[in-house]
């Protein structure tokens, strides 16, 4: 059995694996916690005022989704004496399970492919910009296929309108890039340095809109990897730019 393979085995009972009552608890957190920690001593551990996800020898592990933001006051602490590694989990893949919340019988739909998924990241990074680059911090990106549970208690004949979202399950996992500059980041994104590209051009590459995209973008210029190379007319073009400036 590999990793990934234990750590599902550790928090699914296959017998009750999608009855409504277990998804109090979020099955993608619980998950990577017992992939990184197998031993349920390190997890939820107090730290001077806070509770790291991980806590062990290899430093503190944080699983976040979302919401970097809520992440700086712990980073001001946790850095100050750990390596720190935020774990970043990503669909690369994903169905729906739908569940009858009469009968718990339940049926899935067919895996749909996110490409750009996690690009999202990019937005989120903004929130620790400061952070970012600091050599004790690293940024996992997990790829993984999941499961979007939801209950057939929704609107229309099929009950599937506004149904209700209960867990996110994973069911695989595909890579995990690990992220500790500027450097990767130009690896995770893939432009070609020299690239000129306007906002809308960004926002179809990244696959991002409005504020994910405005926070994109300035992440990126923030670490230098885009300059603002001129306009046309009100447009604003940006440039990617070239590693070696900055070395």
């Amino acid at each position: 059995m590999n990793r990934f393979a234990r750590a599902k085995s550790a928090i699914n009972n296959p017998h009750v694996r999608y009855n409504i009552g277990t998804y109090k608890e979020r099955s993608q957190h619980r998950l990577l916690k017992h992939y990184y920690e197998p031993d349920i001593e390190f997890h939820e551990v107090p730290y001077d005022g806070f509770i790291a996800d991980i806590l062990n020898n290899a430093g503190i592990t944080e699983i976040q989704t979302a919401g970097f933001r809520s992440l700086n006051e712990k980073l001001a602490v946790f850095l100050s004496e750990n390596n720190v590694r935020i774990v970043y989990p990503t669909a690369l893949k994903k169905r729906v399970c739908w569940i009858d919340p009469e009968s718990g019988e339940s049926a899935f739909g067919r895996y749909t492919t996110y490409n750009k998924s996690h690009f999202h990241l990019l937005s989120e990074l903004l929130s620790i910009v400061d952070y970012f680059g600091v050599p004790q911090l690293c940024v996992d990106v997990v790829y993984m296929s999941v499961s979007d549970c939801r209950l057939l208690n929704g609107y229309g004949k099929d009950r599937k309108k506004k149904a209700t979202k209960i867990d996110t399950v994973p069911e695989e996992l595909t890579d995990i890039v690990t992220l500790h500059n500027s450097a990767d980041i130009r690896k995770l994104i893939g432009l070609e340095e020299g690239r000129e590209m306007t906002r809308e051009e960004l926002s179809k590459y990244f696959g991002l809109s409005r504020i994910s995209l405005w926070r994109a973008i300035k992440f990126l210029l923030i670490t230098e990897i885009l300059t603002i190379s001129g306009k046309k007319g009100n447009t604003i073009i940006y440039k990617v730019t070239s590693e070696k400036d900055y070395l």
